[in-house]
């Protein structure tokens, strides 16, 4: 088993734990420090495989309300959107 995938597996395993870090990181004999840099890269790589789903706008269409909804949970309601917006405000997400 690669090394990601054998962290990736603790993290997972400790957010099922209930525990502290401090507490499971003494369980598992893993300084703190290496499991907040896995627990980091394991949110980086969530978030670079989540992402955003093309989206089609017909420029002859009725403007109606938009919700996005970022692959971190927030959500961005807007009455009327113009589709450069979202362009952008994509963009900027994937910076």
């Amino acid at each position: 088993m690669r090394k990601a995938e054998e962290m990736f597996a603790l993290v997972k395993e400790w957010k099922q734990s209930g525990q502290s870090q401090k507490v499971f990181c003494q369980e598992h004999e893993i300084k703190q420090g290496t499991f907040a840099y896995w627990l980091r890269k394991k949110k980086q790589h969530e978030a670079s495989t989540g992402g955003f789903l093309p989206v089609r706008v017909r420029p002859d269409s009725e403007r109606k309300p938009v919700e996005l909804i970022f692959p971190n949970g927030v959500r961005l309601q807007m009455e009327q959107a113009d589709p450069g917006w979202i362009a952008a405000l994509v963009r900027l997400w994937e910076c």
